[in-house]
């Protein structure tokens, strides 16, 4: 029997020791890939029209609400075109890119039997370099998209603002959650472990913006106005955090709600793994695609 502890010492094993045939290792890539674009696809529309919106509104373009109610109303007037727009293209870059990353990483990590810890951490890690360099680009293109000025670089403190803000939803979003999962179950808070997983998949994310937010407001506000004094800049965000906070969560729900259509739309193409197709003698081994 293979022995499966794992340090963060221990060396990645090669692809001919992992559990899956080489084959078999294929085509669970192949669904990370569909569960990556579907995901995306669902998610990017709205996820658009909302961080416009935040943008418009703390630039002084126009109200929070009048942002989202034209936002929408567009995308739902010409469905087609709104896919065409780089505000569009931007947001489904980058999640689609993060969802492969997770994914691609959740299902090496599985092949190899690497540990809950030394899972979180490589997913951690390649979500982060991912997340965190398109979220930047997709942030600046926006900010001077639909600004109130003439398109300008933005400063160096915003980007290191936007930064920290990333690493805090990544670590919320894909580090957290397994192990606020595994809490509730020790303490019975829940009754098994899907109710555990979906409990800390939807909260953590959604916690994390009450501390993220303020960090977004500030950067923006450092590029909108950048001889603002800091009492101006910290009224700002005192004035627009509730509502901009609560905008930032309503748009985790669709990413964490893509765990239906990831079942009726992708899972139906991995059932079981054939024996062949297994480097072990295992005839059955549970295939886990997450979809943040």
């Amino acid at each position: 029997m293979r022995d499966k502890s794992f340090s963060f010492e221990t060396p990645l094993p090669s692809v001919d020791t992992g559990i899956y045939s080489r084959k078999a290792l294929t085509s669970l890539y192949g669904v990370d890939f569909i569960a990556a674009t579907v995901s995306s696809a669902a998610v990017a529309p709205f996820i658009a029209v909302v961080d416009r919106s935040i943008i418009e509104n703390a630039n002084g373009k126009q109200t929070l609400n009048t942002g989202l109610r034209k936002g929408f109303r567009n995308l739902l007037a010409n469905p087609l075109r709104f896919l065409a727009t780089p505000q569009f293209g931007y947001v489904y870059g980058t999640y689609f890119s993060t969802y492969i990353a997770a994914n691609t990483i959740e299902t090496t990590c599985e092949n190899y039997s690497v540990d809950l810890n030394r899972t979180a951490f490589l997913k951690f890690i390649g979500t982060s370099i991912v997340n965190m360099s398109l979220c930047i680009i997709k942030d600046r293109a926006f900010t001077r998209m639909f600004g109130v000025s003439a398109a300008k670089p933005l400063p160096l403190l915003t980007y290191l603002l936007f930064a920290a803000r990333d690493s805090m939803t990544i670590a919320a979003s894909f580090t957290a959650p397994s192990y606020i999962s595994a809490t509730l179950q020790q303490h019975k808070l829940v009754s098994n472990s899907d109710q555990g997983n979906t409990a800390a998949q939807l909260v953590c994310p959604a916690a994390v913006q009450f501390l993220s937010t303020p960090l977004h407001l500030y950067a923006l506000d450092l590029y909108n106005r950048p001889t603002v004094s800091l009492w101006q800049r910290a009224r700002l965000v005192k004035v627009e955090y509730l509502k901009s906070t609560l905008a930032r969560i309503g748009r985790i729900g669709p990413a964490f709600g893509l765990g239906g259509i990831e079942t009726l739309f992708c899972r139906p193409f991995v059932v079981v793994i054939p024996k062949n197709h297994l480097a072990t003698n295992d005839s059955y081994f549970p295939t886990i695609i997450t979809v943040f």
